[in-house]
């Protein structure tokens, strides 16, 4: 019997691709300096040598009239130099003005497209991945709800919060030169161009459930278990009963924390019903619990195995519940198609890859925002799955 009917999935945001790879800032002009000065004034000076030696031949016959015209040649070959240098000066400073301005407004350019292929990531990641606030609306408009199946590539693909993330669309730094060689503002604005959109801070961070046999999740006891549950619910809301179903191992004193399971489908046990219908998958006793499990958990291969993923995935919550060791249930090296989302009171060492850890209080990248806790979210998901079943018992 299929419960995987759905609403129709609206257009998914589609992630930037691609490469900018980005023009070298310009080069300076060689200065000439001393040199290109010198070869300018040097026919001047052979010009100005003779004049002198033309006064001083004549001084005698001419007077003051001979000094007079010679230094008014003096002036103007003087003159003629240092007009040659400003000259100079100005039209290298013209070249660098234009090279700077020009390559600038192609920075101009390059930052309108990172800044749009950014705005495109986030919403594409905030599509993805919503916040815990946003599911209540979307249980309610129920479009999305159970849109991942098994083989979907985003099947159990959890947020937990939030982090830094490199732009899709990536800048490609020039080869670098010689420093001297370049302009140094045009220089300096690359470099502040790569080191502001290089990186998007606050993006929807996520993590494939599959890809671990053990999640941890340990701080202050309240924010971490309303983590766990804004992960829970996610995972909740995304994929369907058939594909995915929740356990809760508690302990006596946290078990009334996980009362707001009654309202999801995916916590009702396929095995086992009592005076009110399919019994909760939800016990302070293993042994117990074992019995409500997925049938065909002894079956199942060892984590890890390269094999079709299992379904139902068992996405298993450890709350203050006692997991020994070499249990029947949960081996120590994991089983395929098994997620253990623990909330330890302390960690122990960590001796494997297959496990993922999440410090509450130690990481900005969680979720700081609380998950509501009226029923909304709980009661969409169920309100849509009884719409499903009663139109299945109607066909």
């Amino acid at each position: 019997m299929s419960t995987t009917l759905r609403g129709g999935r609206l257009d998914q945001p589609e992630m930037p691709t691609g490469e900018i790879v980005l023009q070298p800032p310009p080069q300076l002009e060689q200065h000439e300096g001393a040199s290109g000065v010198l070869m300018n004034a040097i026919p001047m000076l052979g010009s100005l040598g003779s004049i002198v030696l033309v006064a001083s031949i004549g001084g005698a016959a001419g007077g003051g009239r001979s000094y007079l015209a010679g230094g008014m040649f003096l002036f103007a070959t003087v003159g003629f130099i240092v007009v040659q240098i400003d000259r100079q000066r100005k039209q290298r400073a013209q070249q660098v003005t234009g090279s700077r301005t020009e390559y600038l407004r192609y920075l101009a350019n390059v930052r309108k497209v990172a800044r749009e292929a950014a705005d495109q990531q986030r919403r594409a990641l905030t599509w993805q991945h919503p916040a815990p606030s946003a599911l209540p609306s979307l249980a309610e408009e129920r479009s999305r709800v159970w849109e991942h199946h098994s083989s979907d590539p985003h099947f159990l693909h959890v947020r937990y919060g939030l982090c830094a993330q490199p732009l899709a669309l990536d800048l490609v730094a020039p080869e670098t030169t010689v420093v001297d060689q370049v302009d140094p503002a045009a220089a300096s604005a690359l470099h502040r161009l790569l080191v502001v959109h290089r990186l998007l801070p606050n993006l929807p961070a996520s993590i494939d459930m599959r890809a671990f046999d053990r999640i941890e999740v340990c701080g202050p006891e309240e924010e971490a278990r309303s983590l766990a549950r804004a992960m829970i619910c996610s995972a909740a809301a995304f994929q369907s009963p058939e594909n995915l179903e929740i356990a809760v191992l508690a302990s006596e004193q946290n078990l009334a924390h996980w009362d707001w399971m009654k309202w999801l489908p995916h916590s009702l046990s396929t095995q086992q019903s009592d005076a009110v219908g399919p019994m909760r998958m939800v016990s302070t006793s293993l042994n117990d619990l074992a019995a409500l499990l997925p049938p065909d958990l002894s079956e199942r291969p060892r984590f890890g195995a390269d094999e079709r993923p299992a379904t139902p995935h068992l996405l298993f919550v450890v709350d203050g519940g006692f997991l020994p060791p070499g249990n029947h249930v949960v081996p120590p090296d994991g089983l395929h198609g098994v997620t253990v989302l623990d909330l330890p009171a302390r960690w122990d060492e960590l001796d494997d890859d297959r496990s993922s850890r999440d410090l509450h209080e130690a990481l900005d990248a969680l979720e700081r925002e609380e998950f509501p806790r009226s029923a909304d979210i709980y009661q969409g998901v169920l309100t849509h799955w009884a719409e499903i079943r009663s139109r299945e018992i109607m066909n």
